[in-house]
């Protein structure tokens, strides 16, 4: 070694078990991010299994519990990594 100290911490299994989960949750959402194409009202409404006019109804709801999406001129375009977190933070469909 160059001289430098090491440490060492034992940690219980189960908090190890969380930092490992956490961090792969955190390297999978970000490879997802950066592939992740844009969808449709169309695939959204499949995905949520629901009519497209729920969809609508949904985004126009107020911004803050609004279904997250972007507007291109007329067109919605939605991320469904994002449409399932803000189901599993309290959204609703």
């Amino acid at each position: 070694m160059d001289g430098a100290e090491s440490i060492t911490i034992a940690l219980p299994d189960a908090v190890l078990d969380v930092i490992v989960e956490r961090a792969a949750e955190q390297v999978a959402m970000r490879l997802q991010l950066a592939v992740e194409p844009w969808v449709g009202v169309e695939e959204v409404a499949a995905h949520l299994s629901c009519r497209r006019h729920r969809v609508y109804d949904l985004v126009c709801r107020r911004h803050a519990t609004g279904i997250p999406h972007r507007k291109e001129g007329a067109r919605l375009l939605f991320k469904l990594s994002q449409i399932d977190r803000w189901i599993e933070s309290g959204g609703a469909a």
